[in-house]
C-alpha cells in the first residue's frame, strides 16, 4: 500500500541558508548557517506592561509554543520574587512540557516513521489536553500556578494509552540506536538542566555545564544567577554567539538539546537511563539522543498521571503584576534545549528590556562545526547531503529540520574571503 504524506505540514517554504567561506585557492576556510533572516522578537515586549507578557510569549514561536509559555511565565515569577506554585499546577505544566517534548520529536519522525509517529503526537495530544491546552498555542500556566487541575476523565485517557506509547518509544529507540551516527566533533561545553541531586530534568531549577572531557563547569546554578553564567559575545544579534563565562568567550563556547542533556547527567526514569547507558557506549548522536529523551519524557508523563492531587487542590497562589522594578529570568529544556527568557521591568510595572536565547542561537556554533565537516572536500550532491545531515543533527528551531532527506530547501552559497571580511 502506498502510503502519502503531506509536506506540506512539516515543511515550511522559507529555505535554509548555508555560507561557504572559500580563500582565493579555493581552499574552505568557514561554513556558517545564515541565521539573519530570523529577527530576534525580544524588542516587541520592551515597553509592553508586564501583564500582557504571557499572551504574548506564548505565540512567539509556532514549533515551541509550550516552551516559550512556560518560560515566559516562569521569568514573570522570578520578578515577583521567589513564590511557591502550588504542587499540582507544577504537576500540570510538566505534563504539558513533556508532552509538548514528544510531539516536538514526533514530527521529525513523520516520514520516516510515520505510523510511530503519529502513535507519539496522539498520546502528547491527548496529554496537552488533559493539561489545559487542546490548542496548537498553550493556554495552561499563569503567573502563580495554573488555570485548572487535570479532569480526571482525561487523565484515565492518558493513562490508558501511556503503556502502548512507551513500547512505540522503545520501539523507535532501539532502531536509532542501532544506525550509524555523525561522529561527535564538538569540543566545547554542554548545558542542560537538573534537578537537585544532579539528575536531568528537563523543568529543572538548576543549570549544569560539562566540558568536553566530562568535567564540571557548573554543577547547579539557579536562574536568577544567569547574568553570571553566561553572555552574549554579539548582543542582540540573531546569531549572538553565547558563551559559558566560567570559560570565556574564547572558549566558552557550549551546545544544548537532547546530545547536551544525555551528556551532562543521568536520566531519571529506569527505561530511559539504561537506553541512555546504551547510547553513551555507542558514542552517541542526535537522532537517537532524541528518542531516548522522548522515551524519558514518556515515563515521566506515566508517572505524573498516577501523581496524588494532579486532578484537585490548589492551582496558584497570589502574583500581582504590580512590580518593583526588577530582573527575572525563567528556562525550560525543551526538545531543542534550553530556552532562556529573562526580562527586566520599570517601576511602572512595564518591560524595560528583554532577552530571549533560543536552542538555535546557542547551537550556532556546534552548528557551524558539523557543517564545516560535511563539507570537506566534497562537491555537488554529495556536499548537499552532507549539509542536509548536519542541520539535521543539530536541528534548529526552523521548518527545514523536519523536511526528509533529500527534500530540504537548502540555499548553498560561496562566497570569497575577501567579500567574507568586506561584509562583516
Amino acid at each position: 500500500m502506498i502510503q502519502h504524506v503531506d509536506l506540506s505540514q512539516v515543511v515550511d517554504a522559507a529555505p535554509a541558508r548555508v555560507v561557504v567561506t572559500r580563500d582565493t585557492s579555493g581552499e574552505v576556510t568557514n561554513v556558517g548557517f545564515d541565521l539573519s533572516g530570523l529577527p530576534r522578537v525580544d524588542a516587541m515586549l520592551v515597553g509592553r506592561p508586564v501583564v500582557e507578557v504571557p499572551a504574548l510569549v506564548e505565540h512567539l514561536c509556532g514549533i515551541c509554543p509550550a516552551a516559550h509559555h512556560l518560560a515566559g511565565v516562569r521569568a514573570l515569577e522570578s520578578l515577583a520574587g521567589s513564590a511557591v506554585v502550588p504542587p499540582t499546577a507544577v504537576a500540570v505544566r510538566r505534563l504539558l512540557h513533556y508532552a509538548s517534548v514528544i510531539a516536538i520529536h514526533a514530527t521529525s519522525l513523520i516520514v520516516t516513521h510515520q505510523d510511530e509517529a503519529l502513535a507519539l503526537r496522539r498520546f502528547a495530544k491527548a496529554v496537552m489536553t488533559a493539561a489545559g491546552s487542546p490548542g496548537h498555542f498553550p493556554s495552561t500556566a499563569v503567573p502563580g500556578g495554573v488555570v485548572a487541575p487535570v479532569d480526571a476523565s482525561q487523565r484515565d485517557l492518558c493513562v490508558a494509552l501511556a503503556a502502548d506509547t512507551l513500547l512505540v518509544a522503545q520501539r523507535l529507540a532501539e532502531r536509532e540506536l542501532s544506525a550509524v551516527a555523525l561522529p561527535d566533533l564538538f569540543n566545547g561545553a554542554d548545558v542542560a538542566l537538573v534537578d537537585d541531586d544532579g539528575y536531568v530534568d528537563l523543568f529543572g531549577e538548576f543549570l549544569r555545564a560539562t566540558a568536553s572531557d566530562g568535567s564540571l563547569v557548573i554543577a547547579g546554578a539557579r536562574a536568577d544567577q544567569w547574568d553570571e553564567l553566561v553572555a552574549e559575545a554579539v548582543p542582540g544579534s540573531s546569531a549572538p554567539r553565547p558563551y559559558l563565562k566560567p570559560l570565556g568567550s574564547g572558549s566558552g563556547a557550549y551546545r544544548v538539546g537532547p546530545v547536551a542533556q544525555l551528556r551532562v547527567g543521568v536520566m531519571p526514569t529506569p527505561v530511559a537511563a539504561s537506553f541512555q547507558q546504551m547510547w553513551r557506549q555507542s558514542g552517541g548522536g542526535a537522532a537517537s539522543a532524541r528518542a531516548v529523551v522522548t522515551v524519558h519524557a514518556v515515563e515521566a508523563i506515566a508517572w505524573l498521571l498516577g501523581t496524588p492531587g494532579l486532578d484537585e487542590g490548589p492551582v496558584r497562589t497570589d502574583w500581582s503584576s504590580d512590580l518593583p522594578a526588577a530582573v527575572g529570568v525563567g528556562w525550560v529544556d525543551g526538545a531543542r534545549g534550553l530556552l532562556v527568557h529573562r526580562y527586566s521591568t520599570t517601576e511602572n510595572s512595564r518591560v524595560a528590556a528583554a532577552t530571549i536565547l533560543t536552542p538555535t542561537a546557542q547551537n550556532e556554533p556546534w552548528l557551524g562545526e558539523l557543517l564545516r565537516a560535511a563539507v570537506g572536500d566534497t562537491t555537488g550532491d554529495e556536499a548537499r547531503a552532507g549539509l542536509e545531515e548536519a542541520i539535521h543533527e543539530a536541528d534548529p528551531c526552523l521548518p527545514c529540520s523536519s523536511a526528509p532527506a533529500g527534500a530540504m530547501d537548502l540555499v548553498v552559497d560561496t562566497v570569497s574571503a575577501s567579500t567574507a571580511v568586506k561584509g562583516a
